[in-house]
């Protein structure tokens, strides 16, 4: 086991181990279980509901096809598909992103009329793009600035106040301490506020984004891959993030790659499969097996 340039632990067999042990030589501490049982939250306006959702993809790929889809608050629904099956056009679509051309969203109760990120974030949604570097970095800006960009309205200065720090017209006093209370908040060990995003690490980048948006409230969060370039005790941090998040009310619809992770943090999954919604089971009451078996056919497994 190697740990930060060193050799920890070498010449010991496999099987003297189990997952936790391995975990606390790979990070130097321990990291705590995910929790077995879960409160129900109650529910009464779903956080989203997608009708007959049609989204045109990239490349000549389906997309989204004729998606029905409920979240409820207080409930994670994770997305399960094989790499093109529909996860990027769904989730952009949600947040504004991208057209669609029918069906409809609405979010906490809100109808989304058009692709205007500004009409989602109105709402409530809050999201973790597919791609951060090609979707949310802005070259040449500081984490301080990409924090701020989120918090606009939050941070505008009053008119006697321009003199504050460039661009003008921005509280950046306010902004620096409202990034110190989302750092802490998520305690993610995001980079230092000065520094520029785009030069940083893509788990870095990540760190970033998850304070900026776990360590914020949000009626619905869209969460692509969020562990991608974490490391164990970082990936296990954002985990019981999203869980605090299900246990305040609001609903996730989390995608990932991982299925044993779908399986561990989600109430129910969606399973896509070229554009089409395959089925939807609950992560309980289902196996890996099963799960990739619906995955790759678009059928359930007989019973």
């Amino acid at each position: 086991v190697l740990r930060g340039g060193k050799t920890v632990l070498e010449g010991r067999p496999a099987t003297d181990f189990t997952d936790g042990e391995l975990v606390e030589y790979m990070v130097g501490r321990a990291v705590p279980n995910l929790p077995a049982e879960r409160p129900t939250i109650p529910s009464t306006t779903p956080a989203l509901k997608l009708t007959g959702l049609r989204v045109p993809g990239d490349g000549g790929r389906a997309g989204v096809v004729d998606l029905d889809l409920e979240i409820a608050q207080g409930e994670i629904v994770g997305v399960a598909g094989v790499a093109g099956s529909g996860q990027r056009e769904l989730t952009d679509a949600v947040v504004g992103a991208r057209e669609w051309t029918a069906g409809s969203i609405v979010i906490a109760g809100a109808a989304i009329g058009a692709a205007d990120p500004r009409q989602a974030i109105a709402a409530g949604a809050s999201g973790v793009p597919e791609d951060p570097v090609g979707d949310w970095v802005v070259p040449g800006l500081s984490v301080l600035e990409h924090l701020a960009l989120a918090q606009l309205k939050l941070h505008q200065a009053a008119p006697s106040d321009t003199w504050l720090h460039k661009p003008k017209g921005l509280d950046w006093p306010g902004a620096r301490r409202t990034a110190r209370k989302l750092d802490e908040a998520a305690d993610l060990r995001m980079a230092g506020v000065e520094r520029v995003v785009a030069t940083l690490s893509g788990g870095n980048i990540q760190r970033v984004l998850l304070t900026q948006v776990l360590g914020s409230r949000a009626r619905l969060y869209v969460l692509s891959y969020p562990n991608r370039g974490l490391d164990v005790a970082s990936t296990r941090q954002v985990q019981q993030l999203i869980l605090a998040k299900r246990e305040s009310g609001a609903g996730i619809l989390l995608v990932s790659e991982d299925l044993d992770e779908l399986m561990a943090m989600s109430d129910r999954i969606a399973v896509l499969h070229a554009g089409h919604l395959a089925g939807i089971v609950k992560a309980r009451d289902t196996t890996r097996a099963e799960l990739g078996h619906l995955m790759l056919s678009g059928e359930a497994v007989a019973a």
